[in-house]
């Protein structure tokens, strides 16, 4: 990844959760995006690395008296992202295997959104 890791992870920090989350959701649209055409191998990469990231920073920011729910979903995504990064090489060569990632990223970032309206939902769906 190109891009200065300190200066991005400053960036990132500045906003709130919500937005945070959102640059989260974006990520993941552009990979489902990037998979379902099977273009843009390396951006997909670095969008999969930088979500990575997004997570590691927002969840020792989380409440976990009023988000744990949200927490535990970031870390299952963060392992989902692992995965593939993991059997990259093999998933990536397989129209089959990318459409699955593109439905994973899908799916994933309709989860997240759904923890966007505020903790006491998050808490209602518990």
């Amino acid at each position: 990844m190109a891009v200065n890791l300190d200066s991005l992870k400053t960036q990132y920090l500045q906003h709130d959760v919500s937005t945070q989350l959102g640059r989260l959701v974006e990520n993941l649209t552009q990979i489902k995006v990037l998979a379902q055409a099977g273009t843009e191998e390396q951006l997909t990469q670095d969008l999969i690395r930088e979500s990575q990231f997004f997570i590691e920073w927002v969840v020792p920011n989380l409440n976990l008296d009023t988000t744990l729910e949200l927490a535990t979903e970031l870390v299952e995504l963060q392992r989902q992202l692992s995965r593939w990064k993991l059997h990259w090489s093999t998933l990536w060569l397989s129209p089959s295997d990318r459409l699955q990632i593109a439905v994973d990223a899908q799916e994933w970032g309709d989860r997240l959104e759904l923890g966007f309206a505020s903790p006491n939902d998050l808490q209602a769906r518990a």
